[in-house]
């Protein structure tokens, strides 16, 4: 996977599954089937089902676990915002949505039902199922509608994006963990645990 293509990710998990993995930018996970459990450095957790889009702060630190459906896989794909996209968007958006004031939303959360992130994420789906990468000029059209569809949403979502305020920051001991691989290595539970969120 290329520089930029590793803005996305698409998982097909067909045995309950875990992993580890830190998430360096801002993203979204959608899933398209399944049920996906996720918990951060700072204990905050979440669990999301088909149709469901949780959002992943800068720096988070994570624990997931997939499920699969009895009869369907679980089907999720992960879209991120590089830094300096974020960087060069910010200079295009209207002066309202610039207030360092804004109270930023938790680093990990659940997105409102809403039509724009929905049609976001299904219009990728001919390039998931086909295994075709996007052609970079719509991949950066795609990127700049998931940043709209946020803001849009609620402006909070500025103040997470471009950092004028944030919650649950990267732990000190975080940092002294190993390197963890851009791509997220998932390894089947050997026994399925009670609780997935501890």
């Amino acid at each position: 996977m290329n520089e930029e293509q590793d803005i996305y990710s698409f998982w097909s998990i067909h045995a309950a599954s875990h992993a580890c993995h830190l998430f360096p930018r801002y993203t979204l996970v959608y899933l398209y089937s399944g049920q996906l459990h996720l918990r951060n450095q700072c204990g905050e957790t979440l669990s999301i089902v088909r149709g469901d889009c949780a959002f992943i702060g800068r720096n988070s630190y994570s624990h997931l676990y997939a499920e699969p459906e009895v009869d369907a896989p679980c089907q999720m794909l992960y879209f991120s915002f590089p830094r300096h996209f974020l960087c060069e968007f910010y200079q295009t958006l209207d002066s309202s949505f610039r207030k360092h004031t804004m109270e930023a939303l938790p680093a990990l959360h659940l997105l409102s039902a809403c039509p724009g992130i929905e049609s976001f994420f299904q219009s990728l789906v001919p390039y998931l199922y086909r295994k075709q990468p996007l052609p970079e000029a719509l991949l950066q059209l795609k990127t700049i509608e998931a940043a709209y569809t946020l803001i849009n949403m609620d402006k909070r979502y500025a103040a997470n994006l471009f950092d004028f305020a944030g919650k649950c920051g990267m732990d000190v001991f975080d940092l002294l963990k190993p390197r963890v691989e851009r791509s997220i290595i998932w390894k089947e539970f050997s026994v399925e645990p009670d609780n997935k969120l501890n």
